[in-house]
Parts: C-alpha cells; sequence; structure tokens
C-alpha cells in the first residue's frame, strides 16, 4: 500500500490560517493537536476516509529555536509546503529512494495527542532534498482523516520542478499518480468544496 496520504499547507499562524481555509472552502478544519519538539501544532480537514489537508503552524506553546515553526513564524507565506506518502513498509521505501539514487535518511517515531486525548503514534522516512515527498506509517493509529471535518475532495496535485525526470522517475517506481511538471519548484492543487473548485497555492513564492 503506496498513496497519497495528506497535503501539508503552511501557515505563520494557526487560527489565521484555519479560518483562510474555512473561508476558501466553506469548511472549517477541526484543531489537531502539538508536535512535541517540532515547534508545530496542526488543523486538519478531510479528503476522504484516508486523506486529508493539514494545516501545520508554528506553535508558540514551544521553544522554536531550531525547528520547524522557527521557519515557518519566519515566512508570511501560506500555502502548500510538503505533502505526505502513505506506507506500510518505509524499509522498502528507502530502498527503493537508494535505487533512483535519492538518499533517504533514518525512520522517526513521532506522536500527539488529539484535542479528546487519543495518542497518535506513527513512523516518518524523509529523503534528503526539501521538495521531495515524505513517508509515514500510520502503524494501526486511527486515520486523522476519519475525524477530520468533510466536505471537501482532491481533485488535483501536480508537482512543478527544475527536475522533472528523477523526480517522475521516482514517483513512478512508486507507482504513484501524480503529475509533474517542469518549472519553478512547488506545488499546486484543487479541491471540489461547497465554494466550488478552489486552489491551495505554493509556499514557496
Amino acid at each position: 500500500m503506496i498513496k497519497l496520504d495528506h497535503l501539508m499547507y503552511a501557515v505563520p499562524d494557526l487560527e489565521l490560517g484555519m479560518q483562510q481555509i474555512h473561508e476558501l472552502t466553506g469548511i472549517k478544519p477541526d484543531m489537531g493537536g502539538s508536535h512535541p519538539g517540532l515547534g508545530t501544532r496542526n488543523a486538519l480537514l478531510s479528503f476522504s476516509a484516508d486523506q486529508y489537508l493539514e494545516i501545520i503552524a508554528p506553535d508558540p506553546e514551544q521553544d522554536l529555536a531550531g525547528t520547524t515553526g522557527e521557519l515557518l513564524v519566519r515566512n508570511p507565506n501560506s500555502g502548500l509546503r510538503a505533502w505526505a506518502v502513505a506506507s506500510d513498509d518505509l524499509a522498502a521505501i528507502r530502498d527503493m529512494a537508494t535505487q533512483q539514487s535519492v538518499a533517504a535518511r533514518e525512520i522517526v517515531d513521532m506522536a500527539r495527542t488529539t484535542p479528546d486525548g487519543m495518542a497518535l503514534a506513527w513512523k516518518l522516512l524523509f529523503l534528503h532534498g526539501s521538495h521531495w515527498p515524505f513517508f509515514i506509517d500510520w502503524q494501526g493509529s486511527p486515520h486523522p482523516a476519519l475525524t477530520a471535518p468533510q466536505g471537501c475532495q482532491l481533485l488535483d496535485f501536480v508537482v512543478t520542478t527544475p527536475d522533472p525526470r528523477q523526480y517522475a522517475a521516482l514517483l513512478a517506481a512508486l507507482d504513484l499518480q501524480v503529475e509533474v511538471k517542469a518549472g519553478t519548484f512547488g506545488f499546486n492543487a484543487k479541491l471540489d468544496t461547497p465554494n466550488g473548485v478552489v486552489e491551495l497555492p505554493s509556499w514557496f513564492h
């Protein structure tokens, strides 16, 4: 099982980001939780039973020095910053990336607690370079899309990159059906929402 799991929509302030997505789509995201040590917290909006939008922002309750939260608070942009692929075999993903001449990092353990007290635990695999997708194994934790607000559907997701050949080759090896185009690096998504078809821009602008 390898498939697009979620899109990460980065904002400098979570409440404002939630309001922005609410106004754009007509659906109000729910608070998710904090990511200890990363300096971030999130809110969620479901696309389906196993896909969702994650609005991610700095967590003011954490020390942000040297964290992803610090990076986000320093950047006023709002937009798609990353995307995640679900897999139940991250070691195999790492081997496949190596075969495609893409270096992988170590698999790391992650966890957060939902506002209603549910503990979620998962594993992540990152590839070297910020433009690649990252990979997630939920390890039996309830998928966040199941309880996130519904009403939106992901219609299209496109990656643009100066090196589309290598990017497309890795996605083909993973059998991921995501469009890759040549251009300035970034992401773009189209959603079917109660407000009609809307577009999520790239954070990289």
